[in-house]
């Protein structure tokens, strides 16, 4: 469906998929209907699971392929096909290592955030309590927090980068 539209008294003829600026806001036809194109239309696109996979075009209605779907982007029977592929090249064991480094290392990220967080709350030496008395109190723990989580990040990176070489 076309939208005629006069852009600084010239008559524009916008088809379906077209997107444009106007007036500071981007906009684009879907459906015969100009709309706006906001930041999170991608966000949503990214997070909502399709009615059918887009590799392959199956329905994608069961919950294992809702998870599918947020690691992989494709459905189960997709998945499946491809780690069979992986198998059959007789690269598993690269591939299995290459996913629980990823996921070791995304865990440590984490686990250092965690940390940093939590340090950087306690910074304060004042706490409220339940009665919303203020209480001051001589150690926040911060440098106690600050070490266990270095010791902690420690030991597991290098357990990370023992697997790494192995």
């Amino acid at each position: 469906m076309n939208i005629h539209v006069t852009i600084d008294q010239k008559p524009v003829t916008r088809v379906e998929g077209d997107i444009w600026e106007e007036k500071g806001k981007h906009w684009t036809i879907k459906n015969g209907i100009k709309r706006t194109v906001t930041k999170m239309d991608q966000a949503r696109k990214d997070f909502i699971t399709p009615l059918a996979c887009p590799k392959c075009g199956s329905a994608m209605k069961s919950g294992i392929n809702e998870t599918m779907w947020s690691i992989y982007k494709t459905c189960l029977n997709c998945v499946v096909a491809v780690e069979h592929e992986i198998r059959k090249a007789g690269k598993w064991e690269e591939y299995e290592k290459a996913k629980v480094l990823a996921n070791a290392n995304s865990y440590l990220k984490d686990l250092q955030d965690f940390f940093t967080e939590h340090a950087a709350n306690t910074a304060t030496n004042a706490h409220v309590t339940e009665d919303g008395i203020i209480e001051k109190w001589k150690d926040n723990g911060k440098s106690h927090i600050e070490d266990i989580g270095n010791t902690v990040v420690e030991e597991l990176t290098n357990k990370v980068n023992t697997y790494k070489d192995l």
